[in-house]
């Protein structure tokens, strides 16, 4: 499989429109899988972006309760 090219703005456009995940600076909040949020719209594409933004654009990833 091919490997995407990524921006930095096109990938914060893309998860600003999640339910799970929201940029703060350069940290990257993911919502843990608790029970009681039932949207859990992070796929294969959305989590393919995150790690481009930790592994290429020096993001740090945080997973937390609630935002």
């Amino acid at each position: 499989m091919a490997r995407k090219q990524h921006s930095e703005e096109e990938v914060l456009k893309a998860l600003k429109r999640k339910s799970d995940v929201k940029i703060e600076g350069k940290f990257v909040l993911v919502l843990n899988g608790n029970k009681q949020h039932k949207s859990h719209d992070l796929g294969n594409g959305s989590w393919g972006k995150i790690d481009f933004l930790v592994n290429h654009c020096s993001y740090k990833q945080r997973f937390v309760e609630e935002f």
